[in-house]
């Protein structure tokens, strides 16, 4: 089976604002072929950065067909003891990092990012970093 992908909010717009890029057909690539997911947070700073109702619209319907990974109370009991694991390690990071990493590492998912927080995590848990 192939790797699932997921993509961090500022790669997303990174790729909007330049989709002809290395990496811009990478995520076109994933994308066609049903290997990026995303959740409830990356899809709220995605909408919330819209910069007129029309460009909301087009956001939310072009992120409609990516499926989006729930939170539950598992989840965020997972989330608690990996951020716990990180405190006692000395690493500080911010919440919505902490939940896109549980995401990636409770269903083992590579993730596409440009933020030193996750570097941080994946030097105490098996976090997997896209190279690309």
């Amino acid at each position: 089976m192939s790797d699932e992908y997921f993509i961090d909010t500022s790669i997303w717009i990174d790729y909007f604002r330049d989709a002809d890029s290395a990496r811009g057909d990478l995520m076109e690539s994933l994308i066609r072929n049903d290997r990026v997911v995303l959740n409830g947070i990356v899809l709220t700073e995605l909408l919330t950065g819209a910069r007129s109702p029309k460009e909301f619209n087009q956001l939310a319907a072009a992120l409609g067909g990516l499926r989006l990974l729930e939170m539950s109370r598992i989840f965020f009991e997972a989330a608690g003891r990996y951020g716990r694991l990180l405190k006692s390690a000395g690493v500080t990071i911010p919440l919505s990092d902490l939940l896109i990493a549980t995401h990636c590492l409770e269903h083992r998912l590579v993730l596409i990012e440009n933020d030193h927080h996750f570097a941080a995590i994946a030097e105490h848990l098996p976090l997997r970093l896209s190279a690309d």
